[in-house]
């Protein structure tokens, strides 16, 4: 979820993959790889184990520091060959987030896939439509047998399954939050807003420190995490619990007049239409804005700048209903046309359990998807989010427990971005007139991918 990427590419994936066939999955098969690749089973110490020499590529995305989130992992991954396997080594790409998903697509086409992955939120149901993706069921029911299962806040493990294929298993949270000035408020002698209209009228107070100074700022266009505003509420925004698109309500038009609402207030800053996620930090960051609406970096970086700042709690809506943070869920997959399938997924739950000190020490916005590891996030914003918000946040796809493919192109192709457009520059005629045709588009890829 971190990045997203438009219809077109999901398209052009769709073509470039053609019909593919879809593997069986399971358990880790113990028979020899074809192709006089490596053989695995139980002849080579049990289901996973190599019997000879296997490299195992691992392509990951760029997490956290540049100088301290690969070295972790790569690490991390050799301790397996030395505690685990000595017949496995491996191949370890840090893939930046830039063309992140052409890079997957062509490896895909050209049957280069790497062993396992990481990639954005929904990149396991992408490839899962077409059957690239290998189901990892025998992981989660290795944890079941442990009894480990339970590591995983509830739903998270169900959340990646797709025609009953575990397509995925959880990696990170990197969810969606609203940032405020805790000493502005203070010095106002106002109490955190709770509701829609006291947020404005919060908002409002710190609108009057200065002419340059405004109440909040988000992103728009791009990269804006205008999720965070549309990403949940009370019931959820784009799906009902059937799965079946469910935007054209009217909560969707609630929350398109707060953001309205807010302009006509005179809280926004000129031109916030075209503003992406870093115009908006850069403007908080400089105290010229007393609440951000964004996610873990901004969190991270308003502290690491010294400022006195809170997580604003989920708001009341206008309709009563009360909004929740949106988490962004990442996750690992194993590409069914792996030669090491069975490797790979072994490695990749030894790798599950084991990567807390990436989290610890890496630099990385997002939060661990395992409990397990909260102890050792010790940084102030990962213990904010931890205890805040993480209880209090849900998917995209709320309320559904599983997500579809058809969120990949929710995202892809901004339906947030167009609403918020839409609340910011037209009449409530204009609002329905977008909501109509988003509505239309989202029913046609319920139909078109998640059936």
């Amino acid at each position: 979820m971190k990045k997203r990427w438009t219809l077109a590419l999901s398209l052009i994936l769709v073509v470039a993959m053609g019909l593919t066939l879809v593997g069986c999955g399971g358990a880790p098969d113990s028979s020899a790889s074809t192709g006089g690749e490596a053989s695995s089973g139980a002849s080579g110490g049990g289901a996973g184990m190599a019997t000879e020499p296997t490299e195992i590529v691992f392509w990951d995305m760029a997490w956290g520091g540049a100088e301290a989130y690969p070295p972790l992992a790569e690490e991390t991954l050799n301790r397996y060959t030395t505690e685990v396997d000595p017949n496995v080594t491996f191949n370890y790409t840090n893939l930046p987030w830039s063309n992140w998903f052409e890079t997957f697509s062509t490896a895909v086409a050209s049957n280069s896939a790497p062993d396992f992955a990481t990639g954005g939120g929904f990149m396991p149901f992408q490839f899962a439509v077409n059957g690239e993706a290998a189901d990892l069921s025998w992981i989660v029911d290795e944890w079941k047998k442990e009894g480990t299962d339970t590591d995983f806040p509830e739903g998270t493990l169900d959340y990646w399954v797709y025609k009953d294929k575990q397509v995925g298993i959880p990696w990170n949270f990197d969810p969606r939050m609203t940032v405020i000035r805790q000493d502005w408020l203070d010095e106002a002698g106002l109490s955190m807003p709770t509701t829609f209209t006291e947020f404005i009228d919060v908002a409002k107070v710190f609108r009057q420190r200065g002419d340059d100074v405004y109440g909040v700022s988000f992103g728009v266009a791009a990269d804006g995490k205008v999720a965070t505003i549309y990403g949940t509420m009370n019931g959820g925004i784009y799906y009902d619990k059937d799965g079946n698109a469910d935007l054209d309500k009217q909560e969707t038009y609630g929350v398109m007049k707060w953001i309205n609402d807010m302009k006509k207030a005179g809280v926004l800053p000129e031109g916030i239409e075209g503003y992406q996620g870093e115009d908006a930090k850069k403007l908080f960051l400089a105290e010229k804005a007393g609440i951000l609406i964004g996610g873990c970096s901004e969190l991270r970086e308003s502290l690491a700048a010294g400022f006195d700042v809170a997580i604003v709690p989920p708001l009341e809506t206008y309709e009563g209903g009360i909004m929740k943070y949106q988490n962004c869920i990442n996750g690992f997959m194993v590409f069914e046309q792996s030669q090491h399938k069975d490797i790979a997924m072994k490695v990749l739950k030894w790798y599950s359990e084991n990567t807390g000190e990436c989290f610890q020490k890496g630099e990385m916005n997002p939060l661990p998807a395992r409990t397990s590891f909260f102890e050792q996030c010790d940084q102030q914003y990962q213990q904010m989010i931890i205890k805040e918000v993480i209880p209090n946040a849900v998917p995209l796809c709320y309320p559904l427990t599983a997500c579809p493919p058809s969120a990949s192109s929710v995202e892809g192709q901004r339906f947030a971005m167009e609403l918020t457009q839409s609340a910011l520059t037209m009449d409530e005629n204009g609002w329905k007139d977008t909501v109509a045709k988003l509505q239309t588009q989202l029913e046609g890829l319920v139909n078109d991918l998640d059936q």
